[in-house]
């Protein structure tokens, strides 16, 4: 029988390695390109989606106190390159792996976690680890949309992690 964390676990691989396939498309992109002025840059948003999975498991295990600080480390170790994106990506991923397949069912049921912007009582890895894995999927999409925007040779293969020659 599989445990909690198990098939917490099994939801965030399958969306991971597609975010990662997708990412892993940004090159020969301009990385400056924005759909909109008032939107992020490419670059911008591959770095967000890069290090959400490493600031998503600091906020939610209170790592943070305030919101600033989140900011304040997704500036830190914002990337240069795809390669470190990637990188960065793949560390994130691994501490939550890592993290997760430790817990017993208890330990994934109890409620000792809160992100640093929400109010009320705690909520635990059952809750949040979906929220980091939709958390994922989303920034997928929208680096997805900016690559087709851009003219980079992407389609919903690519989107779903399949690898074709396009």
């Amino acid at each position: 029988m599989d445990t909690i964390p198990s098939i917490l676990l099994h939801m965030l691989e399958h969306e991971s390695s597609q975010a990662r396939f997708v990412l892993a498309s940004v090159k020969d992109v301009d990385m400056q390109f924005t759909p909109m002025d008032s939107l992020r840059t490419l670059d911008d948003l591959a770095n967000h989606l890069a290090l959400s999975p490493l600031i998503d498991f600091y906020c939610y295990t209170k790592k943070f106190q305030e919101v600033e600080q989140v900011q304040e480390m997704e500036q830190q170790l914002k990337c240069d390159n795809i390669e470190d994106m990637l990188k960065a990506f793949d560390k994130g991923i691994g501490i939550i792996k890592e993290h997760i397949s430790a817990l017993s069912n208890d330990q994934a049921l109890e409620e000792n976690l809160k992100a640093v912007y929400e109010q009320g009582p705690d909520r635990n890895w059952a809750h949040y680890l979906p929220e980091i894995t939709t958390h994922l999927a989303m920034h997928k999409m929208q680096l997805w949309m900016y690559l087709k925007l851009a003219g980079a040779p992407v389609s919903m293969w690519t989107y779903y992690g399949v690898p074709r020659n396009e």
